[in-house]
């Protein structure tokens, strides 16, 4: 019984240490399982995080990218109202000689013209259509001054010296061209809503 006893004590303990390995064994399995899981969840968050920053600076870029298009298009639109506006404005002006306002506007812009020219012989160009107008307006004025009509314009005057020393263009045209850099910030600014 002896040997009977001895068999059996050492399968129990055979089968108690084979337990304990087992227990052990699924110990360490759960903490491997454990372990990585959560090394699997910090890599998918990190993956996670690196598109969530790829997609946010994707994102960013494009809404940069759309905003300079969308200023450079208003930057556009605002010209083209700006040129419109002046465009038209000149088409206007084309016929203003035929206005009933035109001989006093005429008169105005050859006495700034020839403000500045004192005691001098001058030249008054102008178009054919104001010769006419040039003449009763300078006997009006009690200026003496030289006739030609070699310029077309829609109305006004061009001054010079005798060798172009001195030319001062005073025309509808160029009136109109001065008004337009001079304005030029300040429609811009009211085109932008400011």
């Amino acid at each position: 019984m002896a040997y009977e006893d001895l068999l059996r004590s050492v399968e129990e303990s055979a089968r108690e240490k084979d337990l304990t390995l087992r227990k052990k064994a699924d110990s360490t399995i759960e903490e491997i399982r454990k372990r990585a899981r959560t090394k699997a969840e910090a890599i998918g968050q990190a993956h996670i995080d690196q598109a969530k920053k790829s997609i946010t600076t994707e994102r960013n870029k494009l809404l940069y990218l759309t905003n300079v298009e969308n200023k450079e298009l208003l930057i556009r639109v605002r010209e083209a109202a700006f040129e419109k506006a002046f465009h038209e404005a000149a088409t206007r002006l084309q016929n203003f000689r035929f206005d009933p306002k035109y001989p006093a506007v005429f008169e105005k812009l050859l006495r700034e013209a020839t403000s500045t020219i004192s005691g001098e012989a001058f030249s008054v160009h102008v178009d054919p259509l104001d010769e006419d107008l040039c003449k009763k307006t300078l006997a009006a004025l009690g200026i003496s001054a030289e006739i030609q009509t070699d310029i077309t314009s829609a109305g006004g005057v061009v001054v010079n010296l005798p060798g172009d020393s001195v030319v001062i263009s005073n025309t509808i045209e160029s009136r109109l061209q001065r008004a337009r850099e001079r304005m030029r910030k300040e429609i811009h600014s009211i085109l932008a809503g400011a």
